[in-house]
């Protein structure tokens, strides 16, 4: 009896309360911190995930916490009813156009910030979260309203994570300096750092992305302090006071750069245990020897492509005939998916694919993929090689790193127009080995890191959770400003001492040859 009282107080004095604040405005995203909640549930934690719910077609991401969810606003409805993405034409969207891409980050903004005024409304939901005194808040930064609410609950400690690369103003809000001069942005595949060009663009590219997405804090900013005051502090500060900041980075296949102590790296925990496949989908790989997946994410959906590239698609499949493809269609049920499947016997189409269970098997050969972060950490996990067509975003520099890794292949969205040259995509994935080769390498690497993404989860949450955010830990950077940061002064005195030392010498020399000239002339 001793020993059952003393293991129960072992496992209660361990357990801790923790809130996971998981807005529903990217399915990515609820999977990412909706494992994690999971995650801590099966350390023997008490989690609870506050769920505010912007795009209500999304499914739950997390199965085990306790959830408390908070209905759209009036407004969010409007402006979700209003939202096409089947319309919406992803070839002609570019994200280094500032004319188009800035309103559309910040319409993108108001969307889920206009919900945080519905998690302020809820009735008592605000003071009944103060009340619960979490040790731990843990948050998706991408959506700043989970910030300004934890300076208003006050948990222990506060943990901010991003479920990708740092984006628009995230890194600089953990302390992170983006290292523009080698480390591509979201928004570049890779930087040469011999090309001034390519250095420009990465600079470049990092502005127009910071400045679509910028509205995501001012407006979140400014609701908060018309209901608390004026002096509300800014996103940047709270964030600043985090105990610690995870990253959805895999070190094994991202770009080095410096990073900071209180930075955890956790990649891969959005990917869930694969599961074994059921008959049908089983039978599918015994068709032929080889297997690829064709899967281009939940919002570039495959029945809004234009024809020409769904055209594209079908005529790639039919010049492989010794391979199955195996094609993640919304919509089996259109004329184009049933004219496709009569005509091309390799051919298969899914309204849904269990993805990380289909990578996970041995079976299949490649993955054709639009490169979000969710889905090139899973490619990586399982060690298939890609064929990464990014449309926006973080998605360019997702399929840069793999095809730096030489585990995968990257396309311009454009090429799909052209069956030609998505077909000599296709054809050398599958046939130049070093893909596969480098991509089962990676896989095991993964496998066998000392550390796995669910330990390091666990175990910062339970440090924060116990001891609190460490002042050591928070850089300086926060307290400089612009001028001390980049030593302004210093180059300012500097350069004021070489012009004055210059003047001075000239002024000295210019004396000294006036006296030698008068020498002379009384000579």
């Amino acid at each position: 009896i001793t020993v059952i009282v003393a293991l129960r107080w072992l496992n209660f004095s361990e357990s801790y309360k923790i809130l996971v604040f998981n807005p529903s405005f990217s399915q990515s995203i609820n999977n990412y911190l909706g494992n994690m909640a999971d995650t801590l549930v099966e350390a023997g934690h008490d989690v609870t995930s506050v769920i505010p719910i912007v795009n209500p077609a999304l499914r739950d991401g997390s199965h085990k916490s306790k959830k408390i969810y908070v209905e759209s606003t009036e407004e969010v409805k409007k402006i979700t009813a209003g939202m096409n993405f089947d319309d919406a034409d992803f070839f002609d969207y570019n994200d280094f156009d500032p004319i188009s891409a800035i309103p559309f980050g910040a319409g993108f903004c108001h969307w889920f910030n206009a919900q945080c005024k519905g998690v302020l409304d809820e009735p008592g939901l605000v003071e009944r979260l103060k009340k619960e005194k979490y040790d731990v808040m843990l948050l998706e930064s991408f959506d700043a309203c989970g910030i300004a609410l934890s300076h208003i609950i006050k948990p222990k400690s506060l943990i901010t994570s991003c479920g990708s690369v740092p984006m628009g103003a995230q890194g600089g809000e953990i302390g992170l300096e983006p290292a523009l001069t080698y480390n591509p942005n979201a928004l570049s595949p890779n930087v040469d750092v011999h090309s001034i060009w390519s250095r420009f663009w990465n600079f470049y590219s990092d502005i127009i992305f910071k400045l679509t997405w910028q509205s995501s804090r001012t407006e979140i900013t400014s609701l908060f302090r018309e209901r608390y005051g004026d002096k509300f502090p800014s996103i940047a500060e709270i964030s600043s006071h985090a105990a610690f900041a995870l990253i959805n980075s895999e070190p094994l296949i991202d770009y080095a750069t410096p990073m900071l102590s209180r930075v955890v790296l956790i990649g891969g925990i959005g990917a869930k245990a694969p599961q074994k496949l059921d008959k049908d989908l089983d039978r599918l790989f015994t068709l032929r020897n080889k297997t690829i997946l064709i899967s281009l994410g939940s919002i570039v959906t495959s029945h809004t492509l234009p024809k020409a590239v769904k055209e594209s698609i079908v005529t790639t499949v039919s010049r492989f005939p010794d391979v199955t493809f195996i094609w993640k269609y919304e919509r089996p049920e259109d004329a184009f998916a049933k004219a496709a499947l009569s005509s091309t016997p390799n051919l298969r189409i899914l309204s849904w694919t269990p993805q990380n269970d289909l990578l996970a098997d041995e079976r299949l050969t490649a993955f054709i993929t639009h490169g979000g972060m969710a889905s090139t950490q899973e490619t990586a996990l399982r060690g298939k090689p890609g064929l990464y067509i990014p449309f926006f975003a973080d998605q360019w520099r997702n399929a840069g790193m793999m095809e730096r890794n030489g585990a995968g292949k990257v396309i311009s969205k454009h090429d799909l127009f052209d069956s030609t040259k998505l077909s000599a995509a296709v054809k050398e994935l599958i046939e130049n080995d070093s893909y596969r080769q480098s991509a089962l390498r990676i896989a095991a690497m993964i496998k066998n890191k000392p550390f796995s993404a669910k330990d390091q989860l666990v175990k910062t949450v339970e440090f924060a959770a116990q001891f609190g955010p460490s002042p050591a830990l928070r850089p300086t950077i926060f307290d400089m400003n612009w001028i001390e940061f980049y030593n302004v002064d210093l180059i300012v005195i500097a350069l004021v001492a070489i012009i004055t030392i210059c003047v001075t010498s000239l002024f000295a020399a210019s004396t000294v040859v006036r006296r030698f000239v008068r020498l002379i002339k009384i000579k």
